[in-house]
């Protein structure tokens, strides 16, 4: 299964996508295919690759025009929950999920609970308040038409 970023990756026309499958395999083998004379050029080239792999799904969406549409239906419910849970323990992913919620920030409304200012309890009232994780998952399953 994919994920979320391949996903970007495999639907953008710009040259640039296509250097997603070989900056992942310089970044996990950085002496393939030629001849190292520098020890430290390994290392210049396995970082330079890390960094190209994190961050070309950013440069790629930030490139779409109207990503939701190019992008829609193609992502599933259980792509956006690894999409919003990685984003809680990893700050490339969290820095992509606060791209696509930004650019998709004029087309989705929350829907969100009143609590009256009179009661005592606010937060935690018995019905609850939507999470800001659910808020997320709601949000993306919007923009990419899962529901």
């Amino acid at each position: 299964m994919s994920n979320l970023e391949e996903i970007i990756i495999q639907n953008s026309p710009v040259k640039e996508a296509k250097l997603y499958g070989p900056s992942k395999k310089a970044m996990e083998n950085p002496t393939n295919g030629i001849t190292i004379v520098n020890p430290a050029a390994a290392n210049v080239i396995k970082d330079c690759a890390t960094i190209a792999y994190k961050y070309l799904p950013h440069y790629v969406f930030g490139l779409y025009a109207n990503p939701f549409s190019i992008l829609y239906k193609k992502v599933d419910l259980d792509q956006i929950k690894d999409f919003v849970d990685r984003a809680g323990k990893d700050i490339v992913t969290f820095q992509l999920l606060c791209l696509v919620l930004e650019k998709g920030a004029k087309q989705v409304v929350v829907p969100s609970m009143q609590i009256s200012e009179d009661d005592p309890y606010g937060d935690y009232s018995s019905g609850g308040t939507v999470t800001q994780l659910h808020d997320n998952i709601y949000i993306l399953s919007k923009l990419f038409g899962v529901i």
